[in-house]
């Protein structure tokens, strides 16, 4: 199968602008070392999953670290040098691997982490020999993540194709590719005529059926598994070794797009920063009054819901502005006129974003902090960063230095956000609230804390479960049905951590909280 790459120049030695992004590399010679290595991560990840072991822990740090180490070794062995954006790329697909090795996250949170790695690896992957990435638009950028999606299906099948098979070819007449070739055809013809005599005498179809009565289905279940991980292992490689390119959109901003001027873009953005200005009139009660709420509002209509669609807002302004920029003009862009407009949307939306963030403050005042909470917490920050990092590259005239470094920041806030271990965090905050009684002025009465919702933050919330499981239960009579009194508490306990996991999936809050759960009486 032939890649979908077409061939061309040969790739400059250091960053390039934009425009030249995606350098065509000539086809590679046929090699058998990716195809090997590919191989062999394939049956790495088989091992690290196989059995009991489908899951996540300590082997995804393993076969992360085998990928890097190998290609890398690969890599320099060709005599290429890595670039520094993969190498940036791929440490921190390295970091969110190891997440899953230190911390059980919730549910929420694993799922960020896993496609974050991922996209760090893909990116990575594709970047690892062709500069450019530091100064990629984000259209070059997501080009690069669909074109990885993509060589996931093709990547394995573009190293067959590249295999130097003559090399392995048997010579003509020889006798191991006479014989190769007889049992190739005898295979059919037992097939074909063994069918139909078994199919004309009954003790002869019992016979076959004794002599291939093999219970196959384990057989099938590796192979669809290592068939998978091939796949999964050859769409990196291939990318990392011999791609023509990282990405087959076309370099640059995408071609065809209308070019307007200062009045065509000017008015819907002077449009959006007044509409800005006049809802934050309506705001400014609210946020000077601390926890004041709106008359005609609920608790929940004004923080929760209200939170999430100013999110919303913040975002796809971000991505207005994004859009904006890729149809105006080059000689408007160069004007400061433009950047004023631009600006005068941004300071505004500052404000916007600070109610959202009052919004977030009111609701953990109230309820205290959840999944869905810290998250929110987590995309707050990075859209403050990333409409910053927006406002310097435009004013200073360099938006092309935009996408990368907000990605980065992006894939930063998400890792601290992990490395702050947030289902302990909502277990102490949660748990505090209860035992200490708190109240304000949006909380008459002190809020309890959910044992099973406590539990469903994973291991990390155990350590604080158990510490304050005095508190957190209580005795309930012989004829009285409860599900948080102590035993209760201790059965789901060890039915969870009694038992120890595949050594595949160690996971050091595991350990710890079955350490305490294996100590509490």
């Amino acid at each position: 199968m032939t890649s979908p790459e077409g061939p061309g120049a040969a790739l400059p030695p250091s960053p390039v602008p934009e425009t030249a992004l995606s350098p065509a590399l000539p086809r590679p010679e046929r090699a058998a070392l990716p195809l090997m290595v590919a191989a062999g991560l394939a049956l790495a990840a088989h091992g690290l999953t196989a059995g009991d072991a489908l899951g996540v822990g300590v082997n995804v740090q393993v076969w992360v670290a085998l990928f890097l180490g190998t290609v890398l070794w690969a890599l320099r062995r060709s005599g290429r040098v890595p670039t520094r954006e993969a190498g940036t790329l791929l440490g921190l697909g390295l970091a969110f691997a190891a997440t899953f090795a230190v911390w059980r996250v919730p549910l929420s949170f694993a799922l960020l982490n896993g496609v974050a790695l991922l996209l760090c690896l893909t990116l990575g992957a594709a970047s690892l020999r062709h500069p450019g990435t530091r100064v990629a638009g984000v259209w070059t950028l997501v080009g690069t993540a669909f074109t990885g999606g993509l060589r996931f299906v093709y990547g394995g099948p573009a190293l067959l194709e590249r295999f130097p098979w003559a090399r392995v070819r048997p010579a003509r007449g020889s006798t191991v590719g006479r014989w190769g070739v007889g049992l190739l055809l005898t295979v059919p013809v037992l097939l074909v005529f063994g069918g139909l005599l078994a199919g004309a005498d009954a003790g002869f179809g019992t016979l076959i059926g004794r002599l291939l009565d093999w219970d196959l289905g384990g057989v099938w279940e590796t192979v669809l598994r290592l068939v998978f991980w091939a796949a999964f292992a050859g769409g990196l490689v291939y990318p990392a070794l011999m791609a023509l390119r990282p990405t087959v959109f076309p370099a640059g901003e995408p071609s065809g797009l209308p070019r307007l001027g200062l009045v065509e873009v000017g008015l819907p953005l002077a449009a959006l920063g007044a509409l800005f200005v006049v809802f934050l009139g309506t705001q400014l009660p609210y946020l000077l009054s601390g926890t004041g709420l709106p008359g005609d509002f609920t608790f929940s209509e004004y923080v929760r819901r209200g939170f999430g669609e100013l999110m919303a807002v913040a975002f796809l302004t971000l991505g207005l502005l994004l859009g904006a920029h890729a149809i105006t003009r080059e000689e408007v862009r160069a004007g400061a006129a433009y950047r004023l407009l631009n600006l005068a949307v941004l300071a505004p939306l500052a404000l916007v974003v600070l109610s959202a963030a009052n919004r977030w403050r009111l609701y953990t005042l109230a309820y205290g902090l959840s999944e869905i909470r810290v998250l929110g917490a987590a995309f707050l920050v990075w859209v403050v960063l990333a409409l910053g990092w927006f406002a310097v590259t435009l004013w200073r005239g360099r938006l092309r230095h935009f996408a990368y470094p907000a990605l980065l920041l992006g894939l930063g806030t998400l890792l601290v956000t992990t490395a702050l271990n947030p289902g302990a965090l909502i277990a102490r905050v949660n748990v505090h609230r209860s035992v200490a009684g708190v109240t304000n002025d949006l909380r008459r009465t002190p809020q309890g804390a959910d044992v099973g919702g406590l539990l469903s933050l994973g291991a990390d919330a155990v350590p604080v479960v158990v510490a304050n499981q005095d508190t957190l239960t209580r005795e309930c009579g012989p004829t009285e049905a409860c599900l948080n009194d102590r035993s209760t508490l201790l059965r789901r306990l060890r039915e969870e951590y009694g038992e120890v996991r595949d050594l595949r999936l160690w996971n050091a809050s595991d350990a710890r909280a079955r350490r305490l759960v294996g100590e509490s009486r």
